[in-house]
Formats: C-alpha cells, structure tokens, sequence
C-alpha cells in the first residue's frame, strides 16, 4: 500500500474521528493533535491501516492507503459493507472470511489478527484485521474500530513452511505424511461409497550399490529422474509419494482390475530399468512393486500400507524386478515368520539346538579330513525346523552372532 495516508474522514474534518480513541470528549485538543499526527505518520509510513464502522457494518471511515490498495478512493467506500472488501478471489470465500470475521461482527465481539484474503492489482494478498466493538452513551452497539495490517509475506511463509512438511523437499512429491493423510481421507471416503482403490508400493533395486559407489549427489540426481519418471507415466504427481530412501507410493483411486494393474507394474518396472546418464555416468537400475487393493485385500489404510509390503517382501524375495499381488497367504505366512523370530529368540537359552557333525572327505584320497559343524534347531511343537527357514530370520533378527558364538563353544 502506498500513498498519503489522510482517509476519507480527515476530509470531513475533526468530527470524523469522533469516537477514536485520540478524540474522547473533553481531552484537550493538543493532547488529540498529538494523537492525530501519530495517527497519520502510522498510516504515512504503510505500518497499516485503519477502519471504521457503524452498528449496521458500513464503512464510517477507512484509510486512504487501504482504499487506494483496493483501487478506489476513500470516498467510494463510505457506506459500504465492510465484509464486502474482501474477494473471493479463488472461486469461494476463504474460510475465515465466510465463517470466523462475519461470526465475530454478528456477535459484536472483540477480535484480532483475523486473516482475509484481498485481490490487489490481480494478486491475491492477504491482510491481518482486528476491530473493537464500540458503545454510545447508553450503552448500546454503535460499530467497530478497528485496525488493517499487510500479511501476505507472513502467510506466504508459513504456506510454504506448510507445504515443506507435506512434501519431499528432494524430489517434491508428497511425502510419508501427506500420503498418509490422503490415503487415510480416501479410505474413509470410500468405504462408505463402496468404491476400491490400489495402493503400489515401489522399492528400486540396485540403487543402494550405485550410491555408495558414485556417491549420493548421483544418487539424489538418480531419485529426481525416478520421480519425474513416475509421474509422467501416473500423470497426476499427487498420487504419488516419496516414502525416504528409495521407497514409493502410488495411489490409485477407483483401481481394482488386476490385469490392469499388473499391466501398469510392468510399465512402471520397464520404465524404472532404462538407463540414467548422470554426470557423465550410466546408472542401472530396476525396482520391485508390492500391490494391494481395498476393500479386498484390507479395510484399513494401516492394513493396506502391511499388505502391500508384504506383496513387496514376496517380489523382492522372488528374485526382484517384479510385481506382487497381496494375498493371504503372504499374510500368513509373515505371522508364521514373527512368531518362529520369537521362538528363536528364546531358543538359545532352552537349550532347543544341536550341533550335527558331518564328515569332510577328501576327494582323492578318500579319507576322513575334518567335520563340518551344522546348526539344528528341534522346535518344542514344530519339531526340526530346516536351517533353510531358520537362518534367514536369524540374518533379519540379528541373532547370527550369538548362533555363531554358540556352535563354537558346542563345537
């Protein structure tokens, strides 16, 4: 805002301002001169602005500087609503305008800092409004007084600040939170219309070795191609969410047809696995998708975010560069997994394992030349449980260590 700040009051002379609070009756007139200049030097220097309204909530009076930033002269506003300053500049009315400054002025209520949104010269602005009710003689509601501020920096700030915590500031997908929020509201709104939605979860493979190796510059500048990739191919970028690492979420609403989807996964996968030149240097790369679908496979988001990685786990451990469907066998057998892991845990100390001693013999001679010490695990209810089973979830549960320790004391 700019310009000389005298308003359409100074123009209608002292009487204007009857009612503020430099001009109360019987104070002495150098005393509300005094007043007056600071008035008009916070107004001079664009600090805000001032308003002024009767019981009915017309404009009594209003600073140049707002009028001028609104595109009228101080005059033009006299008389009108003083709601009706502020425009529904994007299609409807800010919420704060429709519901909080509006329900404040009815209850003829102190209020301060209300955010409304202003269109000036084309751009959407915002400003700070605050206003204390006034009272005549006897009593009664007269109008307000109150006072304007510019805050659109302020609120440009804190809508990037809020942006920033809803999307990865890497690749500016949404984020874990923001993909949490939308596939949660989703849900929700789905179940009651009985409408399906798929949920992919995407892991890359290969993309740890190329970070270490290349360093992770080459790795951010590998994730920011992965997701322009990405969104291209879903070509909606909000259905998408950068999970940390080299994980992924895609979001597809109204989706269910598995032969469309495992169709969209193996161009997801192909697209994925074409090569990435980065400074100088020729990346490979592929990725492995875990897939499920609500309401059929889950009736939760928590429960469709497990499945589909479970479906993941399935596809990375049936050799990577594939999509899985969830099913409930996955399902099962991952509890299967968690209760043997803790059975494992206790197994040591119940005295559950055994060392088998098998013959090493020399190929040409024939003869006995050392014992090879295998690991057998006697389960109390499942009985001998293959160390095929067993070791991988002593790798996942980092219990090899203490197995190792273990066999070589028994040996």
């Amino acid at each position: 805002m700019g310009g000389k700040a005298t308003g359409a009051a100074l123009a209608r002379g002292p009487s204007a301002f009857a009612g503020l609070p430099f001009a109360r009756k019987g104070q002495p007139d150098a005393h509300a001169a005094e007043h007056l200049r600071l008035f008009r030097n916070y107004e001079a220097m664009e600090l805000g602005w001032f308003w002024a309204s009767d019981a009915e909530g017309r404009i009594t009076y209003v600073s140049e500087a707002a009028a001028r930033a609104l595109g009228d002269a101080p005059e033009a506003l006299l008389g009108r609503d003083f709601l009706s300053l502020f425009d529904n500049v994007n299609g409807d009315m800010d919420t704060e305008r429709k519901r909080t400054l509006p329900f404040q002025i009815a209850r003829q209520s102190r209020f301060e800092r209300i955010a409304v949104r202003v269109a000036i010269a084309g751009e959407q602005r915002w400003w700070a409004v605050s206003g204390q009710p006034q009272r005549d003689s006897r009593g009664a509601f007269s109008g307000y007084l109150g006072h304007g501020v510019d805050v659109t920096k302020e609120q440009r700030a804190a809508v990037e600040s809020d942006r920033m915590a809803m999307y990865d500031s890497l690749t500016g997908l949404p984020n874990r939170r923001r993909m949490g929020t939308l596939l949660d509201n989703t849900i929700a709104a789905f179940r009651s219309q009985q409408r399906p939605c798929a949920l992919l979860l995407i892991d890359l493979d290969r993309f740890k070795q190329i970070n270490d190796s290349l360093g992770h510059p080459v790795g951010d500048a590998l994730l920011k191609i992965v997701a322009e990739r990405l969104s291209n191919l879903i070509g909606d970028s909000e259905k998408i969410a950068r999970m940390g690492g080299d994980e992924f979420q895609i979001l597809l609403p109204d989706a269910h047809d598995r032969i469309a989807l495992s169709e969209l996964g193996t161009r997801i996968i192909e697209t994925l696995s074409h090569p990435y030149f980065i400074n100088g240097s020729r990346c490979m790369i592929g990725a492995s998708i875990g897939i499920a679908i609500s309401p059929f496979d889950a009736a939760t988001s928590d429960e469709l975010v497990r499945n589909a990685d479970l479906a993941l786990y399935a596809a990375k451990g049936a050799g990577r560069g594939r999509a899985r469907f969830f099913s409930a066998d996955l399902l099962k057998a991952a509890e299967d997994r968690r209760l043997l892991e803790h059975d494992l845990i206790d197994a040591l100390g119940n005295g559950e394992f055994a060392v088998h001693y098998q013959p090493i013999v020399g190929a040409r001679s024939e003869q006995v030349t050392g014992f090879e010490a295998l690991l057998r695990w006697n389960h109390p209810k499942r009985g001998r449980i293959s160390p095929a089973i067993f070791i991988p979830i002593a790798e996942d549960a980092n219990l090899i260590p203490q197995l190792g320790e273990w066999t070589l004391r028994q040996a």
